[in-house]
């Protein structure tokens, strides 16, 4: 589908995408799912089918990510006179330049929230493995922002340190165009969709804002009926590229849910230097609750930025689609929940691998050690968020939907981020799906080191500064 085919689309979703309710909606307790997903591959074209009341919906969202707004420079050659094409040339360079401030506000924002949050999420009492996307629930908690008002909206506006709805929709749609590759083996891309209950009232500019600035598609049907829970699986197994069939083939809502929103964020990446299997060795991985038997994936003597801090060391391996993966490897006698708390990591990896901000780094002969692992967990968000400072959407007497339904009460119930981490020789694979329902302390001292990932540790994959997820890897 062609980039102009795909906004004639979005210019028409009032009548394409949204069925008008025909039946009053039934007075009663209303539970919100939220939903959204980051994943690893594959599947760009969403196909929804057999129970909508129009025709069969097909969304071609992934194209649109990171271009679809960005103004093409002007090209002499199609003006009449100079003095068109310098207006034009203008307008270019203001918006160029509004996008670069939006960018740089997100990933102060984003920045800030990683750090808050990971060590929320991550640090738990049990010694079970825990991942999560933090732009994957920066761009979900933005568009429930967009559908919900007063203080419900101004919790998740002060969360992300944007003045206004109409701030956050320009950080986000700069995280998008950061995040946005796909060249048909590195890829990296978003996709969004809001599904409404048949006969609930909705608000048409909620759902055009939703469309227009998160790429959303909008569906109504029957939720919490089983066509509508194999249709939204179906979707969800598509946009995480078939890593998470298990949770998305059990799709099962509850009838009392009136609306649920999606964001896919797909993520495959290769190594920039791949390595060798015929370099893995067997080792033990010395785990929170015992030993185990893994396969180390080796590189001797590779020349790469060492990082240290006062309860760890880190190294940095790039992708070929130029993101980054980090190990970050608490010292002997310390914990993740150490370097998760203290939080330092943060501005290391906002500088980047060659960024100068970061000073204890020093490139020098590694030899490194990391092991294959195949991690997944589940990650309940709720009370995080809550300590810091979203409340209101999950009170059913203060929660403020009214941006979008004027049915009440309209609250959610719960915040779960489930996700999947694959690494291997040739490089990564990753997913998450997030339901809301209704070493070092001092520098090196030799010019080669080891770098040996056989205990608990750290890892972020990050892009352009953007934390994309993060997690604890605390047993093998």
């Amino acid at each position: 589908m062609r980039r102009k085919q795909v906004l004639e689309i979005l210019d028409k979703i009032d009548d394409r995408f949204i069925n008008e309710a025909e039946k009053p909606p039934k007075r009663k307790k209303m539970v919100v799912y939220l939903t959204s997903a980051f994943a690893a591959c594959l599947a760009l074209v969403i196909c929804i089918t057999s129970f909508f009341d129009t025709v069969n919906i097909t969304a071609d969202a992934l194209a649109l990510p990171g271009d679809a707004r960005i103004m093409s420079h002007p090209d002499l050659d199609d003006y009449k006179d100079r003095e068109s094409y310098l207006a034009d040339v203008e307008i270019w360079n203001n918006e160029l330049q509004n996008r670069k401030d939006s960018k740089e506000k997100a990933i102060a924002s984003l920045n800030s929230f990683f750090m808050k949050a990971s060590s929320e999420f991550l640090v738990a009492d049990n010694n079970e493995n825990a991942l999560w996307s933090p732009i994957n629930a920066y761009v979900g908690l933005s568009m429930l922002a967009e559908i919900t008002d007063g203080e419900s909206r101004q919790e998740i506006l002060t969360l992300f340190g944007a003045e206004s709805i109409e701030a956050l929709r320009r950080q986000v749609s700069a995280v998008w165009e950061s995040v946005y590759k796909d060249n048909g083996h590195e890829i990296s891309v978003l996709a969004n969709s809001l599904w409404l209950k048949e006969g609930l009232n909705y608000d048409k500019d909620a759902m055009n804002a939703l469309a227009y600035h998160y790429y959303a598609s909008v569906y109504q049907c029957d939720l919490g009926s089983d066509s509508a829970d194999k249709a939204i699986g179906k979707w969800l197994n598509e946009n995480t590229g078939g890593l998470l069939k298990n949770s998305t083939d059990k799709i099962d809502l509850s009838p009392d849910t009136v609306l649920l929103l999606y964001s896919t964020l797909f993520f495959q990446a290769k190594w920039g230097n791949e390595f060798n299997s015929a370099s893995n060795t067997d080792g033990i991985f010395y785990g929170a609750d015992g030993e185990s038997s893994v396969t180390y994936m080796n590189k001797k003597l590779s020349q790469m930025n060492y990082y240290w801090h006062d309860d760890y060391s880190a190294v940095a391996l790039n992708l070929k689609n130029g993101s980054t993966m980090w190990f970050i490897l608490p010292d002997e006698g310390k914990t993740t929940a150490d370097v998760l708390n203290v939080g330092a990591y943060g501005e290391m990896i906002s500088s980047g691998i060659t960024g100068d901000a970061w000073q204890n780094k020093k490139y020098m002969k590694v030899n490194l050690s990391v092991p294959k692992f195949d991690v997944s967990s589940t990650v309940n968000l709720k009370d995080g968020l809550g300590r810091m400072g979203v409340t209101k959407v999950f009170d059913m007497e203060s929660s403020d939907f009214t941006a979008i339904t004027s049915d009440s009460p309209v609250y959610i119930s719960a915040v779960n981020q489930s996700a999947k981490v694959e690494i291997d020789e040739k490089g990564v694979k990753a997913a998450t799906y997030i339901e809301i329902p209704g070493a070092g302390s001092a520098m090196p001292p030799e010019e080669i080191t080891d770098f040996v990932l056989d205990r608990p540790f750290v890892f972020v994959i990050s892009q352009n500064g953007l934390p994309l997820f993060t997690g604890v890897v605390n047993n093998l």
